[in-house]
């Protein structure tokens, strides 16, 4: 169910911080193809939590 959300009931600290896609992934490492899959999932902008769920990173030291 959906419900009308009033902007004057919204302060300055709840609102999410947002990045560039395209620059966390450049600054973090991730791959391209896996940048390809975030931008067509999240688009171009997304908050930081939104990222890191939605990133999946292989596991460094496999034994």
């Amino acid at each position: 169910m959906t419900h009308h959300i009033d902007n004057r009931q919204l302060g300055k600290t709840q609102s999410r911080a947002v990045i560039d896609v395209a620059a966390h992934c450049q600054k973090n490492g991730v791959d391209k193809a896996q940048e390809r899959k975030l931008l067509t999932l999240l688009g171009r902008f997304a908050s930081r939590h939104e990222l890191q769920m939605n990133i999946k990173r292989n596991p460094k030291n496999l034994r």
